[in-house]
């Protein structure tokens, strides 16, 4: 009897350390997945690989200032009792002087928007860019599997004496899809996206702005500068336009004007040709005529 109290026991304690274990292990499995849920802070450094745009470049030189908050921008948030950490500063500082070497002839850093008068040689403007706004939604936020970042830039245009002359806002966006558990992997490609979309933007539109076609000398534009026009080839057929341009326009022919002859000198006259006068018909001369009979002393006839 005692034996089998004995193995009751034990196996009523066994039970209940079983049930002791479940607990526990449930309580670490919630607890785990409670800390990747989002309890700890989300840190990331914001990379870009914006590629040189293929775009003719702006025949003019110019100067680049980029702020020190330009430059060390860091985009600090707490949502969802998350706080979030994106560094946007190197990536965004390396991609726009990137993109201004492509797009202009000549491009000089400079310390300050006063400093266009220091630079030798000169430029025709100084460019100041600067970020506005980083926003981004999770997928806890849209209730959608994707991370969506939008970044909105800014680029002040200075003369070199350090006026501001214009001021030209662009935003760009990214989007990547969730990757289970993990917020930096996506959000990072999405920032990486939008930054991209933002120096596409910047490449192709920035030209066309009224302050830009402003600064460029007059034998030039922003899409074809002077030296990118080739002579034609030897024997090739005039184009439409260069036939237009070859086409002669007439003259109003101009009023004659009234002058005397100068006087001829006998050279003159003897070299001129001799002009045939017309035949005046001749006149019979009265002293000339037939005589009359009396004159010839025939005596007239008497009836």
């Amino acid at each position: 009897m005692k034996d089998i109290r004995l193995l009751s026991r034990s196996s009523a304690w066994l039970q209940a350390c079983r049930r002791q274990l479940v607990v526990a292990a449930a309580c670490g499995l919630g607890t785990a997945m409670l800390g990747l849920a989002g309890c700890g802070p989300v840190k990331l450094v914001a990379s870009t690989n914006i590629p040189p745009p293929l775009v003719v470049k702006i025949p003019i030189g110019v100067a680049l200032f980029v702020p020190t908050e330009f430059a060390n921008y860091v985009h600090k948030e707490e949502r969802w009792s998350t706080k979030w950490h994106v560094d946007l500063g190197k990536a965004q500082a390396d991609g726009i002087t990137r993109l201004m070497n492509a797009m202009f002839e000549r491009v000089i850093p400079v310390d300050s928007v006063n400093a266009g008068t220091q630079v030798p040689g000169g430029v025709a403007a100084i460019l100041e860019p600067s970020i506005e706004e980083y926003a981004f939604v999770t997928p806890r936020d849209a209730g959608s599997p994707f991370y969506a970042v939008s970044i909105k830039y800014r680029v002040n245009v200075y003369l070199p004496d350090g006026k501001l002359a214009d001021s030209w806002g662009f935003t760009g966006y990214g989007t990547s899809p969730s990757q289970g558990l993990s917020s930096e992997a996506p959000l990072s490609t999405a920032t990486a996206l939008a930054m991209r979309d933002a120096g596409a933007k910047l490449a192709v539109e920035f030209r066309e702005q009224a302050v830009m076609r402003g600064l460029l000398p007059e034998s030039a534009t922003a899409d074809v500068p002077p030296q990118a026009a080739t002579p034609p080839a030897p024997g090739a057929a005039p184009s439409v336009e260069e036939k237009k341009a070859a086409v002669p326009v007439p003259l109003p022919p101009l009023p004659a004007k009234k002058t005397s002859a100068p006087p001829k000198t006998t050279e003159d006259a003897a070299k001129e040709p001799e002009v045939e006068k017309p035949e005046v018909e001749k006149q019979d001369d009265p002293a000339k005529k037939d005589p009359e009979p009396e004159a010839i002393g025939l005596a007239p006839v008497q009836s």
